[in-house]
């Protein structure tokens, strides 16, 4: 399997942001109360849909002051994704709200108007259906291997090894890949990330394959084990999704926003702010700008 298909193919569940459920409605109905970009420009409020999953969005319930919080509504946020907002709410001179949606209802919440946008949607066939997406990825991540301190290995086919336990998500790509290319390895399938995690911290496994970004986290909170970025890189874009409507000037705005926050490294720094508030050293996680792994 080609790198581009397996990254195309990635249920979220084993990567970092779950699928939300397709809903279909036309967009002449989504266009019906008008041009999201009028409605921003003119009325000077952004508002952006947030479900809560680190490094993405986070309740800051401390009130920390630490840099990289953003607050909205009396409450803290923090992530990349309010972070980001925050910075395109300040080129728009718009106040920026943060609607706290879930991952399942995120399409069906853009349908309805009830925000302007959703950071890290990630894109598929069966969301283009409901929603647009921009052109340009937000930020890039990729599957990766976390493992004890002892597994040294490159390669995703260096895993074809009966040493290796590895903990991977049942039914997703990420579990048919690593069958397909490491079938000697003892597979341990799982329902989701959580129990992918508990088993490597009890030792019934020594590695799994999830996010680079989710394992950063995890390991840091369980402060045992090593993420590692297997070649051939196996990278998913962070999507950004907007409601159908006629009127591109929104969706192309915001394309203009990823490109030029993701090539200054702007993106990378707002990542870096919310890993040092986890306290986890920037250097020693997998950065968000691929040009960088």
């Amino acid at each position: 399997m080609k790198r581009r298909e397996f990254m195309g193919a990635i249920p979220l569940a084993a990567a970092a942001v779950p699928f939300a459920a397709g809903l279909v409605t036309p967009a002449a109905a989504q266009s019906a109360a008008g041009s999201t970009w009028d409605k921003v420009a003119q009325g000077k409020v952004l508002r952006i849909g947030a479900a809560l999953l680190e490094p993405w969005y986070f309740k800051d319930t401390t009130g920390s002051d630490a840099p990289g919080g953003v607050v909205a509504g009396g409450t803290t946020w923090r992530g990349i994704c309010p972070a980001f907002a925050a910075e395109v709410a300040k080129v728009l001179d718009a106040r920026l709200e943060i609607v706290e949606t879930t991952w399942g209802n995120a399409v069906a919440g853009l349908q309805a108007g009830q925000f302007d946008t959703m950071f890290m949607l990630d894109a598929t066939p069966t969301r283009a259906l409901s929603v647009d997406f921009v052109q340009t990825p937000m930020l890039w991540y990729p599957m990766s291997l976390i493992a004890t301190d002892d597994i040294n290995v490159t390669r995703w086919s260096d895993l074809n090894d009966p040493k290796f336990s590895i903990g991977v998500a049942l039914g997703t790509n990420s579990d048919e890949y690593l069958t397909s290319i490491a079938p000697k390895a003892n597979i341990s399938r799982f329902q989701n990330s959580a129990e992918i995690f508990a088993a490597f911290q009890s030792g019934r496994t020594n590695a799994g394959v999830i996010s680079a970004v989710s394992a950063d986290l995890a390991r840091a909170r369980m402060g045992v084990g090593k993420t590692i970025v297997l070649q051939p890189a196996v990278s998913i874009p962070g999507g950004i999704a907007v409601r159908k409507e006629p009127d591109s000037r929104w969706r192309e705005f915001l394309n203009v926003c990823a490109a030029y926050y993701y090539n200054t490294g702007k993106t990378q720094r707002l990542y870096e702010d919310f890993l040092r508030f986890r306290n986890i050293d920037p250097a020693t996680a997998v950065p968000v700008q691929r040009e960088l792994w």
